[in-house]
């Protein structure tokens, strides 16, 4: 097919772009062989291509994708051209949407708000970097200042479409040019929700809409995130890593839903820093973590004795080899993108014990082995069974089974996602590495959660 060739082309030019002595990292990073480094050394082009022959339409439209978002203007090409090929599958937002909300927008009298058009696109691109169209200046800001305030001999049409080429611009970049029409410091309150209204009315068809994630000075911070089963409501108690006695919890306030500790409080961790809809992550955990313990100075030194502090949670050998798997494998590659793995979740809690109860348990699941709170609300729990799961005393027990696929069923039902590994899958801790490797590629890629390179 002779567009596929052409795919491969674009590809290939792109990516040999990289440096000869990355290429091979590059190349791996998306699932292509990568060879020898002295190869890329001989033809960068070559190199890429005999890694592209003979992949199927899927994995090459698939890949086009991903090296669009990753690539951004440098992959304009590979763009017009992936659109020509397969129009439904190039763009999460697509080009009717687009359309559709960009001729919405000519209808506007204030389209740049608060700011000139220059300094709205400055909030988006560098224009002071970006080459200009008219020979007579050096810059896009010039150009655009020329055009379209001292002459106005550009329309708008023309410059989003043709200039900016927003039909056909990556999502990030496009989201990004939707953000910055409801931003604060562009239009006030009341324009900013005509817009919003607006623009989610379009977002909507395709899984997407605005939302307020952040403040500035009191005021919201719009971004266009995927519609998601997320759990519903506001993470207001973040009780977490026990050790010792349980400690003893009171709801100070009722109708807040305000709760304290009055007892064993120093054996666990409660986060109350305001948790946004992108959920929190390995990082911010550092820095609250520092917060309190400020006599800590470098930043290794803060996480190491976070990451000591939470595995001194753990009791069995099991979570401790998932718990230590999951940074030594992806804290390098992740970074600031690596959500937290929460260990010891306080999701339920009965101020009694089972002995004051006379034996009967009425919230068979206090706490969840480890949680993730990932962008979009999204909540998932992670489950390692060890017998006390489905035996009681060395012996099967049906009953405590139940209560557990119950319990897990009431958390599905409430918008958690829950994945459970037995205890068994974990006793290798060399064997397991993989089996914890692979989980989480599958796992990253599910939630959309990208290395810091990608």
């Amino acid at each position: 097919m002779a567009k596929l060739n052409q795919i491969v082309e674009e590809i290939s030019n792109i990516l040999s772009g990289e440096k000869a002595y990355n290429l091979p990292i590059v190349c791996g990073r998306y699932g292509l062989d990568d060879g020898e480094e002295s190869e890329a050394f001989s033809s960068k082009r070559l190199y890429v291509q005999k890694r592209l022959k003979g992949k199927n339409q899927l994995f090459l439209l698939d890949l086009s994708k991903r090296i669009i978002d990753d690539y951004g203007e440098s992959a304009k090409s590979l763009s017009k051209l992936m659109y020509s090929v397969n129009p439904k599958g190039v763009f999460e937002i697509s080009e009717i949407t687009r359309k559709n909300i960009i001729d919405e927008l000519y209808k506007r009298t204030d389209l740049w708000g608060r700011a000139d058009v220059v300094s709205f696109f400055k909030r988006i691109w560098d224009l002071d970097a970006m080459p200009s169209r008219d020979g007579r200046f050096d810059t896009a800001a010039q150009d655009i200042w020329q055009h379209m305030i001292n002459n106005y001999d550009y329309d708008e049409q023309f410059l989003l479409e043709e200039y900016f080429e927003l039909l056909i611009k990556n999502d990030q970049e496009f989201m990004n040019f939707l953000e910055q029409l409801v931003h604060p410091m562009i239009r006030d309150q009341s324009s900013q929700e005509a817009y919003i209204n607006l623009l989610n009315e379009h977002l909507h068809s395709d899984g997407f809409y605005l939302y307020p994630t952040s403040q500035l000075s009191g005021y919201p911070i719009y971004k266009v995130i995927r519609i998601q089963n997320g759990v519903r409501g506001e993470v207001k108690n973040l009780i977490f890593a026990a050790v010792g006695a349980k400690p003893e919890i009171i709801i100070n306030d009722s109708l807040n839903n305000d709760i304290a500790i009055v007892k064993h409080k120093d054996n666990c961790l409660v986060y109350e820093n305001p948790i946004s809809s992108d959920g929190l992550y390995w990082a911010e955990l550092v820095d609250w973590w520092s917060g309190m313990n400020p006599t800590l100075t470098s930043y290794k030194e803060k996480e190491v004795s976070l990451y000591k502090r939470l595995l001194s949670s753990l009791d069995s050998p099991p979570e401790i080899t998932f718990f230590k798997a999951y940074f030594q494998l992806f804290r390098g590659q992740y970074h600031q993108n690596l959500p937290a793995l929460i260990p010891q979740v306080y999701l339920h809690y009965d101020p009694y014990t089972k002995r004051q109860r006379n034996g009967e348990i009425y919230l068979p699941r206090q706490r969840m082995d480890f949680l993730l709170l990932l962008p979009n609300r999204e909540r998932v729990v992670i489950e390692i069974d060890g017998k006390q799961h489905y035996s009681e005393e060395n012996v099967a027990s049906p009953q405590r089974y139940a209560e557990m696929v119950s319990a897990d069923r009431d958390l599905k039902l409430h918008g958690y996602d829950v994945y459970r590994f037995g205890g068994y899958e974990l006793m290798n801790e060399d064997k397991s590495a993989e089996l914890i490797k692979n989980f989480f590629n599958s796992f990253f890629k599910k939630y959309d959660i990208k290395t810091t390179n990608a």
